[in-house]
């Protein structure tokens, strides 16, 4: 093999898919993150639990890990940081009276309702470069690929 064919076969990182959506994921969350701790001083593990107890009238620490997809022990210091903030509580489990769940304080419902128009504009400036056809197609295209990794 000669190495113009060699090369055409080898993995180029730069356009490699799964490293693009990565990267480019990262620059999203590392962009956006600027919202949220301007506003309210929160990291990206505090965002999400906020974010996603709002989505839950309440969930267990373990629920809250694989909704936010972050690690138990970067939860568990988010978690601890919103409780000493007062926009987080855990509650005992009627099912189960060994288990906490965790939901938003009023201060913390307040927190999300006043986070959330900001997000949204957010999102919206991120998509300004792309017509109503490609946001869509954006959006299916994404559930596509989920779909996939996900059977």
């Amino acid at each position: 093999m000669h190495g113009q064919e060699l090369s055409e076969m080898l993995l180029k990182i730069d356009e490699f898919l799964p490293y693009r959506l990565v990267k480019l994921a990262n620059k999203v969350s590392s962009a956006f993150s600027k919202v949220y701790f301007e506003e309210a001083g929160l990291t990206v593990p505090q965002w999400r639990a906020i974010a996603h107890l709002a989505q839950q009238e309440s969930c267990s620490a373990k629920q809250l890990c694989d909704l936010a997809e972050i690690d138990k022990s970067t939860m568990s210091r988010a978690v601890k940081q919103l409780t000493d903030k007062n926009w987080i509580e855990l509650c005992a489990d009627p099912n189960d009276k060994r288990a906490k769940r965790l939901s938003l304080t009023k201060e913390g419902e307040a927190l999300y309702a006043q986070l959330s128009p900001k997000a949204l504009a957010w999102e919206n400036n991120l998509l300004a470069e792309l017509s109503e056809q490609e946001r869509k197609a954006l959006v299916s295209v994404m559930n596509k690929l989920e779909k996939q990794i996900d059977t």
